[in-house]
């Protein structure tokens, strides 16, 4: 076998830190508002403030090769403010978040000013969630809501969520006629 050039110097693979489903004190490391023609969200970049998970996000996007992403973010829509009940919702989900950081942070106020929300702590659970691309899957750790920094270490873990099976699943059905175990081809 011929030896290629740069075997000596190229990196072996390694295996990939999970951050495991649970609570965390998470820290605003950025906050933006992105507007689309349906409406508007803000952006939270974020990433685990305390722990053996401390700056988790980090060490993953400083690990990341060619166009880098940073992968701690949650999205809050904000609402339209058009009295429909998905925009009470919407209002709700959002005034939630903004308590969870005020709480969190003594003698912060919401003053909606986006910027002022950089380095401010909050809770963060996380719950898996299944995956599949190109006929393999896995499941990958995801913030499914948030609450007060406090209370991030005792809330309960979220149950996973699972795909959804699609027509290419194989939907497998017992026959009606099958009542006993004499029934059984096998």
């Amino acid at each position: 076998m011929q030896k290629w050039n740069g075997y000596e110097t190229t990196q072996v693979m390694g295996a990939k830190k999970k951050l495991p489903a649970g609570g965390y004190i998470c820290k605003v490391m950025e906050a933006k508002e992105e507007v689309y023609g349906w409406g508007s969200v803000l952006v939270i970049s974020f990433d685990i403030a305390e722990g053996e998970y401390k700056n988790f996000y980090r060490e993953q996007y400083e690990k990341q090769n060619g166009n880098k992403k940073w992968k701690g973010t949650y999205r809050v829509n904000c609402p339209k403010d058009d009295g429909s009940e998905k925009d009470e919702k919407t209002k709700k989900n959002f005034k939630t978040f903004m308590h969870h950081v005020e709480v969190s942070n003594q003698g912060y106020k919401w003053d909606w000013n986006e910027g002022k929300l950089k380095e401010k702590l909050f809770g963060g659970i996380f719950g898996e969630k299944e995956y599949e691309i190109e006929g393999n899957s896995g499941f990958f750790t995801m913030m499914r809501y948030t609450c007060e920094a406090k209370a991030a270490a005792g809330a309960p873990i979220p149950k996973p969520i699972m795909l959804k099976p699609t027509q290419s699943t194989p939907n497998i059905q017992q026959p009606t006629n099958w009542n006993n175990d004499d029934d059984f081809p096998f």
